[in-house]
């Protein structure tokens, strides 16, 4: 089957013009493993169907059993050893109890395969078991989405300088602050909180509007803010503070606080797991040591804030709180200022906006990036709680591999379905053997897997640049090699759908754009069997992601022709699988993608990647899914949700070619997309430019 991967890629490079073929085929060959890949005799698999009859013991894997056995025996012995250094582990003896169990379950089992009885016995016991994993698995896909909601609840500031210079962006707060809210409700069901501060120069008056979840109260405020004052060129950026009395006749004899600028971001009544501080400004605080301006025609404070308030105090009372500091420069006079702010702050996200037009729609992206990435965060903590990590340091430098020690590997390979109708079934392995090098030091930690930096050899083939992906949980349970080929098989289910859907591209489209996933494999040290590895070709290129497996889709990245295509595996295979979480990397004429999750409306298949979220999951993206001119093209049913209109096909939607980036390091940082347009039907050419044929 993967000769027909092979000559479909010559395939797409032939129908490509001669100067493109290059480019083309090595995009292709840079995320294969080898260049020649014979296929050898399956091991083999023996496949038990849920409500198949068994007649005869023919029909029970028993080398399964075995093997199931086998692995138990060794988890309980290790367990126990554990259990002995530390024996008030309540979570350990738990595991330790529920070990033994499934050993004493599967014992029984295989004693009462003799008999017809014993037979219909461990069929049922088999199917009740089924049923109460269902039951666990539906349970945790709902405490994910419940969780995928709760972290969606976002504060957010606007802190505005509100000089002259600064009114069409206080305009375009407040006359497009509608679309972030709604673009906010489609992604993830629920209303940002809005709170405005403004800011002006030394003795000017400040605004403050505490949060909301009513938009039109946010823009009734904005109404009565005016862009008006400003002494010299900088301002009070830190703003000033006074004392007023409350109006409330219950604590009438209590100090109000208020104020404006970095000082009034603290006062502010802050609850949502996610908060976001959009500062937008076109000069700097008062101080030499903010700008580059000379003499004091620019700034009447010159030796800084006449007030004496302590930047420090104000950046750490902010960073207390868990906000997430986002900054919109106008212009190049706050880039000092900034630069000051991160060294006290540390990282703090740049949205780009060449054009007040652009301003929400650039902060949509931002904010659903954040969002996104605490959601991720806190289902990996979830899913990972009680459960030790693999103790590794993160080294983000390649070794010198002429020192790096050479291993001998087992590898196994998952053999591609032939058609549609395999990907219901477990596919099939190959083995053989190999060579390898691997770093000491893993470059980078995902929410599942450490990576590391290698060389890979197969067949006495040259080594490659590879990257291998290492189970990040130290369970016993999750280091096995089926737990292994499981993503192992998601990947060659992605590649083999990823083949067809480019098979319809190039039947309707001139100049279509491959989606492309790496070979994978799997491979096992032969001196050390613990020692198990996915490995993959090394993309070189930034990384970029699409979408994840709980409807979240990026806006700053966004894809018709991706969005697309997990629309289309959906309806390809009768609405029981979905390929979503797609990442990878963009090149000239490609998507090279890797690491995909799948929804499969059996829950249990996939179980131990924990990325199939069923039925819901599936539910999920089409709750934010806007079908484009690819559905429309593929003859895709349209998506039923309502809510998708009134994002992408408003009548004061956004063109812009703004530019969105970050200095953030941590998994905020999203990457610039020049190109990006408002996705809407008629604009996809802007976006993708596909002609018809």
């Amino acid at each position: 089957m993967r000769s027909m991967y092979h000559s479909h890629s010559s395939s797409i490079v032939k129908s490509s013009s001669a100067s493109n073929d290059a480019i083309l085929k090595d995009a292709v060959d840079s995320i294969r493993l080898t260049t020649k890949r014979p296929y050898r005799i399956s091991a083999p698999t023996i496949t038990w169907e849920s409500g198949t009859a068994i007649g005869s013991t023919a029909d029970i894997d028993l080398d399964a059993l075995d093997a199931e056995f086998e692995r138990l025996s060794f988890d309980f012995k290790g367990q126990l050893a554990e259990l002995r250094k530390n024996p008030d582990n309540l979570t350990l003896r738990h595991t330790l109890t529920t070990t033994k169990e499934a050993l004493i379950r599967i014992k029984t089992w295989s004693s009462l395969l003799n008999t017809s009885d014993g037979l219909a016995l461990v069929q049922k016991n088999i199917e009740q078991q089924r049923e109460q994993e269902i039951l666990r698995r539906k349970y945790e896909i709902d405490e994910i989405l419940k969780i995928s909601k709760v972290q969606a609840a976002a504060d957010l500031c606007f802190l505005i300088d509100c000089t002259g210079s600064m009114r069409k962006y206080i305009d375009a707060t407040r006359n497009q602050i509608r679309q972030l809210t709604d673009a906010i409700v489609q992604l993830f069901s629920i209303k940002p909180h809005l709170a405005f501060i403004g800011y002006r120069d030394i003795g000017d008056s400040t605004e403050r509007l505490d949060f909301t979840d009513d938009e039109s109260i946010f823009q009734e405020f904005l109404n009565n803010v005016q862009a008006i004052g400003g002494d010299d060129t900088c301002e009070d950026v830190f703003g000033k503070c006074f004392i007023i009395k409350r109006t409330d006749p219950i604590q009438n004899d209590l100090p109000y606080y208020y104020s404006g600028g970095l000082e009034a971001v603290e006062r502010l009544s802050w609850s949502n797991p996610n908060r976001i501080l959009i500062h937008i400004c076109d000069a700097p605080c008062h101080g030499r040591e903010y700008h580059e301006f000379e003499g004091t025609a620019n700034d009447n404070y010159p030796q800084g804030d006449p007030k004496h308030r302590d930047l420090s105090k104000l950046l750490f009372a902010i960073k207390r709180l868990g906000i997430t500091y986002c900054k919109i420069s106008i212009n190049d006079t706050t880039k000092k200022m900034f630069d000051e702010f991160s060294f006290i702050f540390g990282s703090i996200a740049e949205i780009h906006v060449d054009n007040p037009t652009c301003l929400i729609r650039r902060v949509i992206e931002k904010t659903s990036a954040i969002i996104q990435s605490n959601i991720k965060s806190t289902i990996s903590s979830y899913q990972n709680t009680n459960k030790p990590i693999k103790a590794y340091t993160i080294v983000s430098h390649e070794p010198h591999w002429n020192l790096i020690e050479t291993h001998d590997v087992n590898i196994t390979e998952v053999i591609p379905p032939n058609e549609i109708e395999d990907l219901f079934l477990p596919l099939s392995v190959s083995q053989t053997q190999g060579q390898m090098k691997i770093a000491q030091h893993p470059f980078a930690k995902g929410s599942l897997r450490f990576a590391f930096y290698g060389q890979f050899s197969n067949d006495d083939s040259p080594f490659v640049d590879v990257v291998f992906k290492e189970l990040a949980s130290a369970d016993s349970r999750a280091n096995t090699l089926a737990v292994y080929r499981e993503h192992l098989e998601i990947q060659a289910i992605a590649q083999f759908l990823a083949e067809l859907f480019n098979n319809e591209q190039q039947r309707l489209f001139r100049n279509f754009i491959p989606i492309l996933y790496a070979d994978a494999n799997l491979v096992q040290q032969k001196h050390n069997p613990t020692k198990i590895y996915q490995v993959e070709r090394r993309m070189h290129q930034e990384w970029r992601k699409w979408n994840n497996n709980s409807g979240g889709v990026s806006l700053s990245e966004y894809s018709s022709l991706l969005q697309g295509f997990s629309h289309w595996t959906h309806h390809v295979t009768s609405g029981r699988l979905m390929v979503v979480d797609l990442q990878g990397v963009k090149v000239d004429r490609a998507y090279l993608l890797t690491d995909p999750a799948l929804h499969c409306d059996d829950l249990l298949r996939f179980r131990e990647t924990r990325t199939n979220l069923g039925k819901k999951g599936m539910h999920q993206f089409f709750h934010t899914h806007v079908c484009s001119d690819i559905c429309s093209k593929f003859n895709l049913p349209i998506s039923q949700s309502s809510s998708s209109i009134s994002l992408l096909h408003r009548s004061d939607s956004l063109l812009c070619n703004a530019e969105t980036e970050t200095t953030d390091e941590s998994n905020l940082k999203t990457t610039a997309n020049k190109d990006f347009e408002t996705i809407d039907q008629d604009q996809l050419e802007t976006v993708e430019n596909f002609e018809l044929c």
